[in-house]
């Protein structure tokens, strides 16, 4: 693939002494297919009191891409404000060009070896593109990895019930900032990620779809992340996993029934929009026409829409299952709609 089939490219990286892992952070960005100088790396040092520094000094001038690397004073953690800091970094070097295209992860990733051509490949075609977050050191039968693969099947069951055209298989349910890819000009109009000490990632993803953005959840744009169980960031995945990986009984999990109610809900108002036509699906959950179609004047997309009127967060949370016996009810819905399963 040559690069210059995209505009310019930067990729904004957070780093908060991650000595240990930086090689193979920098190992994987040049190994990556667009080629040489396809794309430039800003690494934003948030407070690092490690060789982290050293190492990215070291290799700058070996690297087959373009590195900038600025630094932050000492302060309590927060994801938001140093992945803004490492992103404001990139728009410093992208300047104004309609085409830019902005990347980020973790310095404690490994970006697969088609990362960022594949980031590129799927912003042709839509605003923000998340990437398909892969946990190191999985190991099979544990409740965390078995609640991982949980959630990924729910996923795919939900896009076979509500389908999104911008959005098909393979699709996944990250939306971390270990892979999430931007046209520079939309995170601009987004107003960049929130100061949030965790979640950052996540909330800009949701704000963008309620502002009537296309957000792909590309399964074919692939990072390798830690699994670390001492994170730098409180409440992170690091965190989840200390608190996760230990036990010995399964979590809860809300029930896939009431899930799979709120999908075909969603699924409706979808179809709604974009047949502009509102009266069934009113009447048929109980909602104002007149709101339909008011709401439906202000918004653009269908994804839009659906969030406006019936976001994921109002389903059913209340009623939860234990994670094996949510694993049979999803097996049961996906046997009951196995005619439309998509691959």
């Amino acid at each position: 693939m040559n690069s210059s089939s995209f505009g310019p490219i930067a990729i904004g990286i957070p780093v908060r002494n991650e000595a240990r892992r930086l090689t193979r952070l920098l190992d994987a960005l040049a190994e990556q297919t667009l080629g040489p100088n396809a794309f430039t790396a800003c690494f934003l040092l948030d407070g690092c009191t490690d060789e982290s520094l050293t190492i990215l000094s070291d290799r700058a001038g070996g690297l087959p891409f373009q590195m900038h690397v600025e630094t932050l004073p000492r302060s309590a953690p927060n994801a938001g404000r140093a992945r803004s800091a490492a992103m404001r970094l990139c728009l410093s070097r992208l300047g104004q060009a309609e085409e830019a295209l902005l990347l980020t992860t973790d310095a404690d990733s490994v970006p697969a070896h088609d990362w960022v051509e594949m980031n590129c490949r799927s912003l042709q075609t839509v605003d923000l593109v998340a990437g398909h977050i892969i946990r190191k050191g999985r190991r099979a039968g544990t409740w965390r990895t078995r609640l991982e693969d949980y959630q990924f099947e729910l996923h795919r069951f939900r896009r076979t019930l509500d389908p999104i055209n911008h959005d098909p298989a393979p699709s996944h349910p990250s939306l971390g900032g270990a892979s999430l890819a931007f046209r520079a000009s939309v995170y601009r109009e987004l107003g960049g990620f929130l100061d949030l000490a965790h979640g950052e990632d996540t909330a800009l993803a949701e704000t963008a779809r309620r502002q009537n953005y296309l957000v792909r959840q590309d399964g074919r744009v692939r990072v390798l992340t830690s699994g670390r169980t001492i994170g730098r960031a409180p409440d992170g995945l690091a965190h989840e996993l200390r608190s996760q990986l230990p036990h010995k009984a399964p979590p809860n999990v809300p029930n896939p029934v009431r899930l799979a109610q709120h999908y075909r809900k969603q699924a409706a108002l979808r179809y709604a929009f974009e047949a502009n036509c509102m009266s069934p699906v009113a009447q048929q959950f109980n909602l104002c026409p007149d709101h339909l179609n008011q709401a439906a004047t202000i918004v653009r997309t269908s994804d839009a829409f659906v969030e406006t009127i019936a976001p994921l967060n109002a389903a059913d949370q209340n009623d939860v299952i234990p994670l094996p016996q949510a694993e049979r009810v999803l097996s049961a819905l996906w046997a009951k709609d196995a005619d439309r399963a998509v691959a």
